[in-house]
């Protein structure tokens, strides 16, 4: 809530225009695009344009590119060498001759090791894939957190300007008192201090909306300078059903990558594990050797045509494996640990939200009842002001409750919002 306030207390300098209804898309002052902005465009906007989501998106495919190890560890790998060498060797004069090689490598068998790299690779993917849903959805919220507040803001200034209104109207009000010797010079003097306080106030808020637009526009991909025309009021509506939406935890982004890394780690435990496990290669080869490594003037005797299956296993590698094997095993474990309590704490914030959520609606009718009855309130002081019952002091009072449950009830709809927008990021929309 602090949050807010310090934000509801720096927003003003884009000035009554940025307040007014939205208009088309345009050139501002200074040359400044104008954009206009609804709740609806924001998750087509960063996924569009946020340069860290367009990143995250490549690494994904980046990851996912590397996965079909296994099929192609069973296709042939095929070398080719060649060249030509001036030497003299031995008794014989100096020459110049060609050398070249060309081999075919199939692999037969590996222990398990490339099915259990193809494994590793596609946990690989899962976890890119997880960590692009999760940078989306966190600079989403941030961007819906950031709407919310800028139209809660510019409706508070039309709120302040009312206000500053009716101000203007009470002070005229006390100056025909004073003139008519019913009032006290205090009685103006009180309207001119909530005046400046009003005016000061409309500025904070609309420097604050300034501020909000810069923060705004590089998570939408936009130049700092765009300013965005927004609906006048923050809305309200019944959200049943989105709180009796369910959610799969094991689909959450935070979820999915300790899952996917918690089965890359196992992967890597077991291929540890099979560190004694042989490999076997068939393989063919052709070679053409100078006279400086075969001891033949004829060229067709220097070459070498050969045919082989190759075998190759560790007998003994000092206990490194065993000690990288227990390593990932208790890193795996880690991993379990830390998505078990991710899972328990994705549920209490979605049951948070929803409570937060079905509070502040209930708050937000109790604010339409408290600004009908202020403003009967008001009305009933200034008719009683006009007539001499009441002074300025009960006018200014019930001037402030007014604006005060104004101002509390666009603050709620816009936490409301706030906490809506939470939810659709835990549930992944």
């Amino acid at each position: 809530m602090k949050v807010y306030v310090a934000f509801l207390a720096v927003l003003a300098a884009t000035g009554p225009a940025l307040a007014q209804s939205p208009a088309p898309a345009g050139a501002g002052v200074g040359g400044s695009e104008i954009v206009e902005l609804n709740f609806e465009d924001l998750s087509r906007l960063i996924q569009g344009k946020n340069e860290n989501i367009r990143g995250a998106n490549l690494l994904a495919e980046s990851a996912q590119a590397r996965r079909g190890h296994l099929p192609r560890s069973y296709w042939p790998q095929i070398k080719a060498e060649g060249g030509s060498e001036r030497f003299q060797t031995g008794r014989y004069a100096t020459a110049t001759q060609p050398y070249g090689s060309a081999e075919a490598r199939i692999n037969i068998y590996q222990g398990g090791k490339d099915a259990l790299e193809e494994k590793g690779r596609e946990s690989q993917s899962r976890i890119a894939g997880a960590e692009a849903k999760k940078v989306f959805s966190a600079e989403l919220l941030e961007a819906r957190k950031l709407y919310w507040m800028i139209v809660c803001v510019r409706e508070m200034v039309r709120i302040l300007e009312s206000a500053l209104e009716q101000n203007e109207r009470n002070l005229k009000a006390a100056q025909r008192r004073i003139q008519s010797g019913l009032a006290a010079e205090t009685d103006r003097l009180e309207f001119e201090i909530h005046r400046t306080q009003l005016k000061e106030e409309i500025a904070s808020l609309n420097h604050e909306a300034q501020l909000i637009q810069i923060s705004l526009a590089p998570l939408l991909g936009l130049d700092i300078t765009t300013r965005f025309t927004t609906p006048e009021n923050i809305p309200h509506g019944h959200d049943d059903d989105l709180l009796a939406a369910s959610i799969e935890v094991k689909e959450n982004p935070l979820v999915e990558t300790l899952s996917a890394k918690s089965v890359l780690i196992e992967t890597q435990s077991l291929q540890a594990q099979r560190w004694w496990m042989p490999s076997l290669d068939l393989y063919g080869a052709y070679q053409l050797y100078t006279l400086r490594d075969r001891d033949y003037l004829t060229q067709t005797l220097r070459d070498d045509r050969v045919v082989g299956v190759n075998l190759r296993m560790f007998l003994f590698d000092g206990f490194r494996s065993r000690a990288d094997a227990r390593s990932f095993s208790l890193a795996q474990k880690g991993f379990e640990l830390q998505r078990a309590q991710a899972a328990l704490t994705i549920e209490a914030q979605v049951k948070r939200a929803k409570e937060e959520m079905r509070h502040l609606h209930e708050l937000i009718h109790n604010g339409e009842n408290l600004i009908e009855q202020s403003s009967k309130y008001l009305a009933g002081i200034l008719d009683e002001y006009r007539r001499g019952v009441k002074n300025s002091l009960d006018v200014l009072g019930a001037s402030q409750k007014y604006l005060g449950f104004q101002r509390q009830y666009a603050q709620r709809r816009r936490d409301y919002q706030v906490a809506r927008s939470l939810l659709f990021s835990l549930i992944g929309q």
